[in-house]
C-alpha cells in the first residue's frame, strides 16, 4: 500500500486506517481528536500491490476468477499491469475473469483507491441530492449519499468519520472447468402434516462456457439424523451472465421437524442443507462444488390487519395492527438497534459479535434492527442470530438522506440488492427488509429543506425503493415483508402512494420517538404506537472507557474541548443535563461534579429508558403495541451516546435494566397524572398466570422494613398484558419519604422486583447515607486460589439507590449492577476476565450511590 512517499505492508481484509496504525505512521484512530487530525488519509488516493503464485493446473481450468468480497470503495484494478475492473459499492462481492491475464508462477494485482470525500463531492457536483452534508458539530464529510459506502463512515451524530478505503473483506481465486454452486435460497413453509422447502440453486459459469452437464443433489439431515436426499440431471444452456437458476423441492413430515422460536420463546434447531453439483467430461474428469448451510423452519407473518377486531379489543381504535405472528403466536419483540461494531469494519472479529449477541441474549432481547446507515453484518453475524434466536429487522442501507438514481447508482444498487438478499435469505433469523431508515418521514418533514422540489424527490425515492428494491426483494424472497421505510404506516403508506402523510401516525406501522425536552420518567408523556423501532436517550461512558482515549487531567470535564469535541449531537449535553436536573440532585459546586455527572447521566438514561421500554410492554393491553426496539445497542468510539453498551463491551446501567424490564415476566406500575397508580402484569410466556399475588410493599427511605404491604389477586393470559389493579396515592400523606416496591408471588414464576418512586428523587425526604460492606467469595466451594468467578456480597443498613459497583483495574463483568436495594443483603456473580484472588477483586471494587 502506498501513497505518495509512505509506504506500509497491508493486510487483507484490511483498510489503510487499521494498516497506517499497525505501522505506527498515525497514532490510535480512537484517542483525542485523531478521527480529525487524521483525515488527510481520506483525502488522499491510495495504491495496494500483491504478488501471488499460481499453478500450471489451475492455468488450464476453463474459468479464473478473481472474487472480491468486499472493497472499500471506488478502486481500478489490474492484474500483470492490464486493466481487468473497477469498483464502487462497498457492499457488492465483485467478479472478474482473468483467465486471459493470469500466468503461470508469479503474478502482480494491483488496486488504485480514489479518495471517498472526492469521488462523493464530483459526484455531487454533477448531480446534487439533498442533504449537502451532515452538521458541522459531527466532524464530519460531506455527500455520503453519493457513494454506495457505509453511510456512518462519513460522521454521524453517535460516532466519527473514517472514510477509509482497502479491502475489508477476503479475495481469492475461483479456478473450475464448468460450474460453481455460488449462492441458495430456501423458503419453507408448512400445512396441517408436512413442511415444505423450496430450494433455488444458482450455479455460475465463467465467459467462455455456455452449457453445463451435471448432476444436482441437495440433502437434507433432519431428527435422527436422517437425511433426505433430491436429485437432478442438468443439462441446459446458460444465460448471457453466466448464472444458472435450479429449482429443487422437498416435503418434510413435521414428525422430524422441531420448529425455530426467538430467544426467550423456544428452542432454535437448526438443520443441515447442503447441495453439490458435480459434472464429468469425456476424459474422466469429475468437479465438485457444494454449498452447506444451515436453515430453520418456522413461519412468520408481519400482521397488518383492522385493530379493533384483535381479541375483541375495541380500545385501540381505528387503524391496522403491526405486529410479527410466529409460528402462529402473536409474539412482542423486545429489543434493540445495532450500530456498526466498529468504525473499521475490518476490525471486527467473532469475539467482539458473541460478545454483544449474548448481551442481548441476556437481556431477553428477541429482535435486533441492524440500521440502514451501516452494514449488511457478516455471515458469522447472522449464523449466531440463527443459534441464539435473535431476529433480524434488517434495513437497506439507506439512511436520513435523499439518494440519486442516475444510471450508474442503479445498476450498482440493483446487483447490491440482489446479492445481499440472496445471501442472507436462508437465515430463519432474518424477519422482515426495510427499504431505508427514515427517509420518507425525511422527505415528508422538509428536514433537508427539499420541499421546493418535493415532486421530483417524492418520483425519486419512489423509484428507487419501490421500482428498483421491490420487485428485486419479492423475486429473491417473497415469503418475507419488504417495508419501504422505517418507520412508515406500512400498508397505509403503500396505500397513499409510499408517501403517507404522516409517517409517525400511531395507528399503523411502526415509529421512531425522541423527547428530550419533557420529563422523560413520566410516563404519561409517551405516545401511542403499533411498534417502537426507535427510541432512546443519551449518556456517557463510564471513566474506565473514556481512559481508553484520552489521559488528560484537563478533558475530564463536561467544559473541556475534547469533550465538545466528543458530543455529536447538537444541544445533547444541555439535554442530559436537563433531564438530570429534572428528577435528581446534582451540585456543580461538587469536586466531584464530573464524574456524578457520568454517573447521574447513566441513571437517567435507564429510568428514562425504563419507563419507556414498561409503557410500550403495558400498551398491549389497549393499545396493542407489539414491539419495543430501543436506540441503541452498541457504541463504535468512547463518547457520549445512546448505546446500552460502551465501545468495548462495558455494559452501562441502561443493559442492566433492560434485563428487568425486559423480564418475561413483570409487574409493572404506571404513575398517572390523576396520581393514581395502574399495576399492569406483563406476562410474555405461552402458559397463563393464574391464581397470582402481587406484593405492593411501601418503605420509607431509612427503613428496610416495609411500614406497609399491600396486596392483590393478579391474573393474565398468556402472551400480553393486562392491568389488575389501581393504587391512589392519595391514600399517603406524604409522598416524598416513601418507596413501592411491586413484586408477584405465583408457582412457577419467577418475576424481578420493579419499583415506583412517587416524587422526583430530588424532592424525596430521608434518603439517608448508607453503611456498606463489600466482601467476596469463590463461586464454588473449594475453589482454588486464583479463580475468575466469584460472589460478592453486599451488606447495607438503609435503602440504597442505583448502587453501582465498579472494578478499575480488573477486567470483570458483574452480572446485576445498578441495584435499588432494599434488602440488607444480596449476592451478586462477578465473572473476571484473568485469574485474580478474592482479595484482589474485593480491594479494587469501588462504589457509586445516589443521595440527596
Amino acid at each position: 500500500m502506498q501513497a505518495g512517499t509512505i509506504s506500509v505492508a497491508a493486510s487483507v481484509p484490511g483498510g489503510v486506517y487499521s494498516d497506517l496504525q499497525k505501522a505506527g505512521i498515525i497514532d490510535d484512530i480512537l484517542k483525542g481528536d485523531n478521527d480529525v487530525l487524521t483525515r488527510w488519509i481520506a483525502y488522499d488516493s491510495w495504491i495496494y500491490t500483491a504478488r501471488f503464485n499460481i499453478s500450471e493446473d489451475n492455468i488450464k481450468t476453463n474459468v479464473v476468477r478473481l472474487v472480491l468480497e468486499g472493497v472499500d470503495t471506488v478502486a481500478f484494478i489490474e492484474m500483470n499491469r492490464s486493466p481487468i475492473g473497477s469498483t464502487n459499492n462497498m457492499f457488492v462481492k465483485y467478479v472478474f475473469d482473468v483467465k486471459r491475464h493470469i500466468k503461470a508462477g508469479e503474478n502482480e494485482l494491483k488496486f488504485v483507491f480514489e479518495s471517498p470525500v472526492e469521488y462523493s463531492k464530483t459526484r455531487s457536483n454533477n448531480n446534487f441530492i439533498a442533504p449537502d452534508c451532515v452538521p458541522s458539530i459531527y466532524n464530519g464529510e460531506c455527500h455520503a449519499n453519493q457513494i454506495r459506502k457505509m453511510q456512518a463512515s462519513f460522521g454521524w451524530d453517535w460516532g466519527p468519520a473514517f472514510p477509509s478505503v482497502g479491502i475489508w473483506r477476503p479475495i481469492y481465486l475461483e479456478c473450475f472447468k464448468a460450474a460453481i454452486i455460488t449462492s441458495l435460497t430456501a423458503q419453507t413453509k408448512k400445512d396441517a402434516h408436512s413442511w415444505t422447502l423450496d430450494i433455488r440453486v444458482y450455479l455460475e459459469s465463467g465467459d467462455s462456457v455456455r452449457h453445463i452437464e451435471g448432476y444436482l443433489s441437495a440433502y437434507l439431515t433432519v431428527e435422527g439424523h436422517q437425511k433426505i436426499k433430491v436429485e437432478k440431471h442438468i443439462n441446459q444452456t446458460t444465460r448471457n451472465d453466466g448464472i444458472t437458476e435450479i429449482d429443487i423441492n422437498m416435503t418434510v413430515s413435521a414428525n422430524v421437524i422441531r420448529e425455530w422460536w426467538p430467544n426467550g420463546f423456544g428452542d432454535q434447531p437448526l438443520y443441515d442443507l447442503l447441495t453439490v453439483f458435480s459434472t464429468h467430461d469425456g476424459d474422466g474428469y469429475r468437479e465438485v462444488s457444494y454449498k452447506n448451510v444451515k436453515i430453520g423452519f418456522r413461519t412468520l407473518e408481519v400482521v397488518e390487519e383492522d385493530a379493533s377486531l384483535i381479541l375483541g379489543n375495541t380500545t385501540a381504535g381505528q387503524g391496522l395492527t403491526f405486529f410479527f405472528r410466529i409460528n402462529g403466536y402473536p409474539i412482542f419483540m423486545k429489543g434493540s438497534n445495532l450500530i456498526p461494531m466498529n468504525v473499521l469494519p475490518e476490525i471486527v472479529d467473532k469475539r467482539q459479535i458473541d460478545m454483544l449477541l449474548s448481551a442481548a441474549v441476556e437481556a431477553h432481547m428477541s429482535m435486533l434492527r441492524v440500521w440502514g446507515g451501516g452494514l449488511y453484518e457478516s455471515d458469522y453475524f447472522y449464523q449466531r442470530c440463527d443459534e441464539l434466536g435473535i431476529l433480524v429487522w434488517q434495513d437497506f442501507l439507506f439512511a436520513c438522506s435523499m439518494y440519486p438514481i442516475d444510471r450508474e447508482f442503479i445498476n450498482t444498487v440493483t446487483t447490491e440488492i440482489e446479492q445481499n438478499v440472496l445471501r442472507l435469505q436462508h437465515h430463519p433469523s432474518i424477519a422482515v427488509w426495510a427499504g431505508n431508515n427514515e427517509n420518507e418521514a425525511a422527505l415528508i418533514g422538509n428536514w433537508y429543506h427539499t420541499s421546493s422540489q418535493i415532486e421530483k424527490y417524492k418520483a425519486e425515492y419512489v423509484h428507487l425503493y419501490v421500482d428498483i428494491i421491490k420487485p428485486i426483494v419479492n423475486a429473491i424472497d417473497p415469503g418475507r415483508r419488504y417495508l419501504v421505510s422505517s418507520p412508515s404506516n406500512g400498508i397505509k403508506s403503500e396505500e397513499e402512494g409510499f408517501m403517507s402523510k404522516n409517517p409517525y401516525d400511531p395507528h399503523y406501522g411502526d415509529t421512531h420517538y425522541y423527547n428530550y425536552l419533557a420529563d422523560n420518567w413520566n410516563f404519561n408523556i409517551y405516545p401511542k404506537t403499533r411498534f417502537a423501532s426507535e427510541y432512546g436517550f443519551q449518556s456517557l461512558p463510564s471513566l474506565k472507557t473514556m481512559r481508553t482515549a484520552t489521559n488528560k487531567s484537563s478533558d475530564f470535564s463536561v467544559n473541556s474541548n475534547y469533550f465538545y469535541h466528543r458530543q455529536h449531537s447538537p444541544g445533547g449535553y444541555s439535554f442530559i443535563k436537563n433531564q438530570i436536573n429534572s428528577r435528581l440532585k446534582l451540585n456543580e459546586n461538587d469536586p466531584e461534579y464530573f464524574e456524578k455527572f457520568i454517573y447521574y447521566s447513566q441513571i437517567s438514561q435507564a429510568m428514562s429508558m425504563k419507563v419507556e421500554t414498561e409503557f410500550y410492554r403495558q400498551s398491549q393491553s389497549d393499545w396493542y403495541t407489539m414491539g419495543a426496539l430501543y436506540w441503541q445497542l452498541n457504541d463504535i468510539w468512547q463518547a457520549p451516546s445512546w448505546s446500552g453498551i460502551e465501545y468495548g463491551g462495558k455494559w452501562k446501567m441502561l443493559h442492566y435494566f433492560a434485563k428487568t424490564f425486559f423480564a418475561p415476566v413483570l409487574v409493572s406500575p404506571r404513575l398517572k397524572m390523576s396520581n393514581d397508580i395502574d399495576i399492569y402484569l406483563i406476562n410474555d410466556r405461552f402458559v397463563p398466570i393464574i391464581d397470582g399475588n402481587i406484593t405492593v410493599d411501601i418503605f420509607n427511605w431509612s427503613n428496610l422494613e416495609p411500614v406497609k404491604t399491600l396486596s392483590y389477586s393478579a391474573s393474565v393470559n398468556p402472551l400480553s398484558s393486562r392491568k389488575q389493579a389501581t393504587l391512589s396515592l392519595w391514600d399517603f400523606k406524604k409522598r416524598d419519604d416513601i418507596l413501592l416496591r411491586f413484586s408477584l408471588n405465583a408457582e412457577g414464576v419467577s418475576s424481578p422486583y420493579n419499583y415506583l418512586f412517587p416524587v422526583p428523587l430530588k424532592d424525596a425526604t430521608g434518603i439517608g447515607i448508607p453503611k456498606i460492606n463489600i466482601s467476596v467469595k469463590g463461586r464454588k466451594k473449594n475453589s482454588k486460589k486464583f479463580g475468575n468467578e466469584f460472589i460478592v456480597t453486599i451488606n447495607v443498613d438503609t435503602i440504597i439507590l442505583f448502587l453501582w459497583l465498579e472494578t478499575d483495574n480488573i477486567d470483570g463483568h458483574f452480572e446485576h449492577n445498578g441495584f435499588i436495594l432494599t434488602e440488607r443483603s444480596l449476592d451478586v456473580h462477578y465473572n473476571a476476565k484473568e485469574e485474580i484472588t478474592c482479595k484482589d477483586l474485593e480491594r479494587d471494587i469501588k462504589y457509586q450511590y445516589y443521595h440527596n
